[in-house]
Formats: C-alpha cells, structure tokens, sequence
C-alpha cells in the first residue's frame, strides 16, 4: 500500500490507548462464548468476515479501518452504488471539532448529564485520534488555520475515509443494502441478510456486526413519529437515509433514546424545488435584498434573517394552536403550516434566490446526475420550472399562492413602515432591510430543512446495542448517526462517529469468534 501500513501498526499504536476499558473480562459475561465450529442457523453463507458493517459513511469507513488495525477482516455493506454512496459526510461542511465531544460538556448540557463516563471518553480519545492520524498520513488536510475544517469540505473527508478503509484491505460492496440480522439459536447476532429480497445475500460475521446505516431523515414515518406530525419539511443530507439500521435492530427488540431533540435544523427550503429533486434546496434570503416571508394567512412572523441552524429553541415555524378536543376533532394545526418569501423586481433582478451561495447540502455538494442541483444567478430557469411564482400586482401574487390580498398589502405596509423606522417587529437588523418596492412581485412556497438525524440506537461504554431491558443483544453494535449515543442536544460531528466506531471495533476484538473451532 501507498503509505506503508500493515495490521496491527496501521494506525500506529495511538487508537489502541483505550482499548483496555474494554477488556475481555468486562465482555466475557455476553458475547464471550466459543461453540463449536457449525452455522446454528442452518443457512448458506455467501460472504463471510470478522466483522461486517453496514454503512459505509464516516462510522462505517472509519470502522473498517479500525479493524485492520486490530487484525480483523471487514466487509462494508453500502446501500447505495459508488458515486452515491457514503451517507451524509459526504456533505457535510467539513467540520472537525475535537472540542465539540469535550467529555466535561456532553456529561453535563449535552446530554442532561445522563451520558455514561466510560463511553465519552472513548468517543473523545478514539475520536480526536483519528482526525490527528488521518491528517499526519495525508487522507486529508485542514483549509484553513486555526485546524477547523478540512480541505475539499464533506466530499474531502470522502474521499480520503474511503481511501483509508480501500487501504485497510476493506472489501466494499456496493448496491447491498442491509436488510435484516441473522441470529443464531444462543441469540448472538451471526451475519446480515443483505442485497435485495429477490436476490438476498447472506454474509457472515465471525466476530460482530456493527451497525452504521446514519440518520433517519428520509423516512417521513419515523420522522413524523419521532418529531414533529404534520409539518413538511425536506432533508438536505443524502437523500438514501430511510432508517434501515433502526428498523433492522428494532425487530430484535433493540432500545431508541435521545429522540426528543434528536434532529438538526438549518436553513428553509424551496418547497417546490426540494420535492422535484428529491433533496432539500436551500432558499437563503437575499443579503439587503426587499425580502419578507408570511404564512398562508398573509401574516409576516419572523425575521427573514434569524439563525435556523442547529437551532434548538422554539422557533416560531414550530408553533402549533389547539386545544386537545380540537386535537380530537382535526381543528388544531400549526400556526404558520405554509410559508411564502415575497421580493419583489429590484431584488428578484439583483440576487438569486436559492442555494448558489450556500453549502453543506446534498444538492450543493453532488452531481446532478445523483440528486445534485445549483440554482440558477438570475433565477429564470427557476421561474420556467414553476419553482417560483410571479404576479404583477400584490393582489397578482396573492392570488397566485393562496392568500388573502389585503391581508399581504397590510403585511407589506407594516414591514415597509418598519424599514422607514429602522425598527423591526421582529427583531430583524435595520442594515438588512429595505422596502419592498413596486411589482412585478415574485414568491416561493419554503418549508424547514432537517440536515440530519442523531438520535436513535442505545448503546452501552462498549459500543453494544441495547435492548428494552438494557442487555445488549450479543455480538451487535452501532455507531454513528444511527444513535450518536451520548447526546440530546448537541451534535458531535464526524469525530465524534469515528469515536463510536472505534470504540465498537475495540470491543469487538476482545470477543472470541462465535464459530471457533475448539478442536
């Protein structure tokens, strides 16, 4: 291999520091049993490894890189073919926080100070380890000083992971999908049904499975039972993550936790848009432009320009109205369930009104050939795709989206009188306001982003997937944005699922193999 590396030295001593928390003894009691070599399962087996991932994003990559460390053979189950694949670290902003898994932090306000000790500070060794050892071995390299983000952004750190885990001599297969664990008859967790259900492909794990598959943001269902019922809103991370990982460990009776605030927000999108491409479009409000957004009532409510991103207060979108007898009889809903951005010529000829000037999402980061997408400087081909709307006169536009004419006129007077005084009813800074001015007058239909999911599978400090009883099911871990185990409230980045998975990998090389011959 191009840098020299070989199993055991791979990553040169500095991950192997912490594996001592995690020695046979403490794993003997669940998962340390040898039977006799035989498939209890009574099944064909088409693959086989040490230990089979499913995902191959930045836990899953980094993970089979960890096992070559720890003389362990991987096999990388990816769902989606290669010039899709990787999962949201493919578009992410390229940010590495070491501080950002502080232990001290995510033991108190970033988890309610419920995060188990043992497993923050393996996430924050393993983790902040494996952003110096990727950097020194030249995977990939900082942008920018103070060391924050990487060269390239989410496509670089790609890159680079999937480099490191080809070089670990992982064997990656594309377009095979995890579709369910295979137990034994002593409820160890033995392989993954992969592929398709017409054509399934049975692959065995010697020594465990771990679980990587990411977030849950494109299956609206989980969303909508875990988050918010009722609200439209569109991902704009990879759009392949539908929660098969979740779903696959819940038919064994797997824990979820940390749901409550288990979903990161950013920017508003372009409704129309996002559903066309099927991923998220940002729809950023024209710096100094004439911009106001108003709800399907004609009521403005928010200043344009407030932070969404990772945002966690009650923001004014998520309002809801209703009594619980309402509730009962289908009268409650949210408040502003229908969001219009309103410019008009001026603004509309000077800015463009998407995503050309944003970052970290799908549609920014990839092809148009996979899902990729960058609006247009003078927003006509927008304008042609019906994407936004466009009416001569106020009562023009009105019409066009829906809403009351005179209640728009009044909003527009209202914010108008606001731009005159330099003060906003909602708070927006007075350098960032101007009047709307005549039409024709232009609208798009927005809708929250989510970027992605971090709440979900329950592990223990050794990376085990947990039951409802708190017993881990043996030989099954997790890592990654399928649980992003040690926090509610706040993200810890893609360091922080390198340090999952090699918190995971570590344990799972104390085990014995569950099919080792004892003759």
């Amino acid at each position: 291999m191009e840098n020299a590396l070989s199993r055991r030295n791979f990553i040169g001593g500095a991950l192997i520091a912490g594996a001592g928390m995690v020695g046979a003894a403490a794993l003997s009691g669940c998962a340390g049993k040898a039977y006799a070599k035989q498939d209890t399962t009574g099944i064909k087996w088409d693959k086989e490894a040490d230990v089979v991932i499913v995902g191959g994003g930045a836990a899953g990559l980094w993970a089979a890189v960890q096992a070559y460390d720890n003389n362990l053979s991987a096999i990388v189950l990816e769902k989606q073919p290669e010039e899709s694949a990787g999962g949201d670290v493919r578009c992410c902003g390229g940010y590495l926080f070491p501080i950002s898994t502080d232990p001290n932090v995510l033991m108190s306000t970033g988890s309610f100070g419920e995060a188990n000790e043992d497993l923050v500070y393996g996430i924050d060794e393993y983790g902040t380890d494996a952003i110096d050892w990727l950097v020194a071995h030249k995977y990939m390299e900082w942008a920018d000083q103070p060391y924050v983000v990487i060269d390239g952004a989410g496509p670089g750190i790609y890159k680079g992971l999937l480099q490191a885990a080809i070089d670990a001599e992982a064997e990656i297969l594309y377009e095979t999908p995890g579709l369910s664990l295979i137990t034994s008859d002593e409820g160890e967790v033995v392989g993954v049904v992969a592929g398709t259900k017409d054509e399934p492909l049975n692959v065995k794990a010697h020594y465990g499975v771990l679980l990587a598959t990411g977030a849950y943001t494109m299956n609206k269902e989980l969303m909508a039972n875990f988050h918010l019922m009722g609200m439209d809103y569109f991902s704009v991370g990879s759009p392949h993550l539908t929660g098969d990982g979740l779903i696959m460990a819940g038919e064994l009776g797997a824990k979820l936790s940390k749901l409550a605030k288990g979903y990161e927000i950013m920017y508003l999108t372009s409704k129309a848009a996002s559903k066309e491409i099927g991923t998220g479009m940002f729809c950023l409000p024209p710096d100094n432009g004439s911009v106001m957004i108003v709800n399907q009532n004609g009521d403005r409510f928010i200043d344009e320009f407030c932070s969404f991103t990772h945002n966690k207060s009650t923001l004014p979108l998520f309002d809801f109205e209703g009594d619980m007898m309402q509730c009962r009889a289908d009268g409650a809903h949210y408040v502003n369930s229908s969001m219009f951005e309103i410019v008009d010529q001026a603004t509309f000829d000077a800015f463009t009104l998407g995503n050309a000037n944003a970052g970290c999402s799908w549609a920014n980061c990839m092809p148009e050939e996979v899902g990729g997408y960058i609006w247009s400087a003078d927003n006509q081909a927008e304008l042609e795709k019906g994407w936004i709307m466009r009416g001569e006169t106020v009562a023009d536009i009105a019409e066009a989206i829906g809403i009351s004419a005179e209640k728009l006129q009044a909003s527009i007077d209202k914010y108008n009188a606001d731009c005159a005084a330099g003060v906003d009813a909602f708070g927006r800074n007075p350098e960032k306001m101007a009047p709307l001015g005549d039409g024709p007058y232009y609208a798009i239909e927005l809708a929250p982003s989510i970027i992605y999911t971090i709440g979900g599978l329950t592990t223990d400090e050794y990376g085990r997937t947990l039951t409802w009883r708190n017993e881990p099911t043996p030989r099954l871990y997790s890592a990654g944005n399928i649980g992003n185990v040690v926090t509610y409230m706040q993200p810890i980045a893609v360091n922080g699922c390198w340090g999952q998975a090699g918190v995971a990998i570590s344990s799972i090389a104390e085990l014995e193999p569950w099919d080792f011959d004892l003759e």
